[in-house]
């Protein structure tokens, strides 16, 4: 039989091999974790592996919250399988990251989530690869380093060695003052972390964009070299330039000297070219559309070429005074030279045709052209253009024989009228308007002496307008003849000549208001029927 001593020692062995067993279980081999029992299985998707092995590591918020039970392969890459506690709960919004714990390659999966509330992660749920992340490999850059190192010649190394031992021979202060100041400008920062954090998010932006202009920065260095290059294929033409800019610059600054005291006049006389430029914009653009085919329909016309036949074509038409040519507006024939007189004069300005807009005669002239600034009107200068009135004709038509029409423009400029005007016959008025009669009051003003006679052409003084006097009452009528007496002559027949009227009078009437000046001097109105305003509704059918 067993001692009681010996069945103590079995008890406590026995306890401590099933605590043991059980620490082993759950601790070191992971048992519940292998099976299932009380875990999260969730996917993550990865476009590679990444380093991860079986048992990796899986944080959250740094701390351990389970494992990486197997990794399988896709068409798309990979699938890491993890095992995860229940508790703490982990938001389904996260961003997975595959990190490196040391250089050696221990990876691990750090979860990291972008909110803390709901919904969380449930078992079955799988990460897709668009939110996971895998640090950058270390293969590839010991391989960059390794052809780096293969670079160097390997019978150079030795000099290498030692210059570099010259170059970094006694600059220990210089290294130790470089790293105190290192030192300072790292306390610096860390005081304006965030505006520095700030700034390395900001420069990302700009790092991405150099990355993606890639090719393009190639290009321009490859363009850079080229220049480059051919400014060292042509150094004696630029030393050549170097050394005659000097005289260059002076004579352009002693042009420019000399044209100071003219140049801003000059720029003030462009100024008007520019505006005049500016308005007739549209009809200068028209101009360079349409003149280049007109000058090749010019050079095309008449040749054999356009004709089946091989022979020039081409009509012909000959015209006598069909239209005439315009005169009125002109000078007249007595201020005409002689052909055999080829002097050269000063025209007088504003020689043009001064007919109706509508007159068949020189219906290409300058009264036809158009105001660009206005459409629709049509005037010779741009100041009859922006004046209200616009163009006025001279004369309503073009006589055939007899005097030309007297012109203000041409009297204003010192031309005389045309010499075969005859001012005694009064039928010409005078340039500033019709005068009054000899002795006759201007309606309106108080008696005074009688103006003394003037010449019919010099223009009297312009009067201001007066208001209308009222249209004096009709004489009475004369008393009947007696019966069996012969009827008397009209009073103007029998009167002497002196107290007859003018033979010829002229009458100026104004339509609009009704008023003109009779021959006596007064000014009367003709009383019109009232007539409602019109407006664009009489257009309409009613």
């Amino acid at each position: 039989m067993l001692t009681r001593f010996v069945r103590n020692q079995l008890i406590i062995f026995t306890i401590a091999s099933i605590l043991g067993v059980t620490v082993m279980i759950f601790t070191y081999m992971q048992l519940p974790t292998l099976l299932g029992i009380g875990r999260l299985k969730v996917t993550l998707e990865l476009p590679a592996a990444g380093g991860l092995y079986r048992f990796s590591n899986v944080t959250y918020r740094g701390v351990q919250i389970g494992e990486v039970t197997s990794l399988t392969l896709t068409e798309n890459g990979a699938e890491a399988h993890l095992s995860l506690d229940t508790s703490p709960k982990i938001p389904a919004d996260l961003q997975a990251e595959v990190r490196s714990v040391s250089a050696v390659g221990e990876q691990y999966v750090d979860l990291r989530p972008r909110t803390d509330s709901g919904p969380y992660l449930q078992s079955g749920q799988r990460i897709p690869a668009s939110r996971t992340t895998l640090p950058q490999e270390v293969g590839p850059m010991l391989d960059r380093l390794s052809a780096l190192v293969d670079s160097i010649p390997g019978d150079r190394i030795a000099d290498l060695l030692d210059e570099s031992f010259k170059a970094f021979n006694g600059a220990g202060p210089d290294f130790q003052s470089l790293l105190d100041s290192a030192s300072k400008v790292t306390d610096e920062v860390s005081g304006v972390s965030d505006q520095t954090r700030g700034l390395i998010d900001d420069t990302r932006p700009l790092l991405e964009s150099q990355a993606e202009t890639t090719e393009q920065i190639r290009t321009w260095a490859r363009s850079l070299a080229g220049v480059t290059g051919q400014l060292e294929q042509n150094d004696p033409e630029i030393r050549r330039i170097l050394q005659q800019g000097p005289g260059f610059a002076q004579e352009v600054s002693q042009l420019l000297n000399d044209v100071k005291p003219t140049l801003p006049i000059l720029l003030a006389n462009l100024t008007t070219v520019t505006q005049v430029l500016l308005t007739y914009n549209p009809a200068l653009e028209q101009l360079l559309v349409i003149f280049p085919g007109i000058i090749a329909a010019q050079q095309s016309f008449g040749l054999p070429g356009n004709n089946p036949t091989g022979l020039p074509s081409g009509d012909f038409a000959l015209t006598m005074n069909d239209p005439p040519s315009c005169t009125v507006g002109f000078l007249p024939p007595s201020q005409w030279r002689s052909p055999e007189d080829q002097t050269t004069i000063d025209t007088p300005d504003g020689l043009y045709c001064k007919l109706p807009q509508d007159s068949p005669i020189s219906v290409r002239g300058a009264r036809n052209y158009p105001c660009i600034e206005h459409p629709g009107k049509r005037a010779p200068t741009v100041e009859l253009c922006n004046d209200p009135r616009g163009f006025v004709p001279l004369a309503m038509r073009q006589h055939t024989l007899g005097a030309y029409p007297i012109d203000p423009n041409l009297i204003s400029q010192g031309v005389p009228p045309d010499d075969r005007v005859d001012f005694e016959e009064r039928i010409y008025a005078p340039v500033q308007g019709t005068p009054l009669p000899p002795g006759a009051v201007p309606a309106g003003a108080p008696p005074g002496p009688s103006a003394p006679d003037s010449p019919p052409f010099p223009a009297p003084e312009v009067l201001s307008p007066q208001p209308t006097p009222t249209v004096p009452p009709p004489p009475p009528p004369a008393p009947p003849p007696a019966p069996g007496a012969v009827p008397a002559a009209p009073a103007a027949h029998g009167a002497a000549a002196s107290e007859r009227g003018p033979s010829v009078a002229v009458a100026t009437y104004d339509p609009s208001t009704g008023e003109y000046l009779s021959p006596d001097g007064l000014l009367q109105q003709e009383t019109l029927p009232s007539k409602n305003p019109r407006s664009w509704k009489d257009l309409l059918p009613t």
